[in-house]
């Protein structure tokens, strides 16, 4: 399964926009890509690695989930648990943080406010 989960991550392109998550999501589809959508902690690093020190948004939102505090992949995939840091999500100070991203210096993902801006980390459509 990592294999496959690799393959899906292999072409990383790290843009240095700073763009809210809809328009983020809308960028990478303008050149045939899609944000990440890391499925495992090696596929988080991958990001990290390609991407170097500042925060990437990421295909996670709540939008796609159908219940309670958990966020969905694009795909509508549940996000594993173990990818987000110990206090994800949690919408900090009662705000609505509805779309997901990458912290860099933890590794991990955090939820954020969607009009958030944050720079882009997409991969290639064809690779789902």
């Amino acid at each position: 399964m990592v294999n496959a989960g690799m393959h899906r991550m292999r072409n990383i392109f790290c843009h240095n926009r700073e763009l809210s998550w809809v328009e983020a999501r809308q960028f990478c589809e303008g050149r045939s890509q899609m944000l990440v959508m890391p499925r495992t902690l090696e596929e988080v690093g991958q990001v990290v690695h390609a991407c170097g020190s500042q925060n990437r948004w990421i295909g996670a939102h709540q939008f796609f989930a159908r219940s309670g505090n958990k966020f969905n992949y694009m795909d509508n995939t549940e996000v594993p648990r173990h990818l987000w840091a110990s206090s994800q999500p949690n919408n900090f100070n009662g705000l609505s943080e509805d779309c997901a991203g990458i912290i860099i210096k933890d590794g991990r993902l955090h939820d954020f406010s969607c009009h958030s801006r944050m720079r882009v980390a997409c991969m290639d459509d064809a690779e789902l």
